[in-house]
C-alpha cells in the first residue's frame, strides 16, 4: 500500500513505544497522543535505518554553545602553568 499520511501532533505530551517482535509480528512503533494512536510495523533493519536518520538529523541541529567542562579544566591548567613559568 502506498500513500502519504500527515498527522499534526500538537505540543501536548506525546508517548513513543516499541513493542518487541513476536513469532508472528514484526516490531511495532507506537506514537500516542491523547486518545489518538499511530502504529507502524517495521523490520529490525527498518528501525535501525529510522534510528540512523533521526540521529543524523539531531546531530545536525545547532544547539547554543555550552562550555565543555574538560576544555575549561585544560584552559585553567594551562593558565596556571603559564603563570608559574612567567
Amino acid at each position: 500500500m502506498r500513500g502519504t499520511h500527515s498527522f499534526l501532533l500538537s505540543e501536548e505530551f506525546i508517548e513513543f513505544s516499541i513493542d518487541s517482535e513476536t513469532y508472528f509480528n514484526p516490531p511495532v512503533l507506537s506514537i500516542q497522543q491523547g486518545g489518538e494512536s499511530i502504529q507502524h510495523h517495521f523490520s529490525n533493519e527498518q528501525l535501525a535505518e529510522l534510528e540512523y536518520k533521526i540521529r543524523t538529523y539531531l546531530d545536525g541541529i545547532r544547539y547554543p554553545e555550552t562550555p565543555d567542562q574538560q576544555s575549561l579544566l585544560h584552559d585553567e591548567c594551562n593558565a596556571a602553568i603559564e603563570e608559574e613559568i612567567a
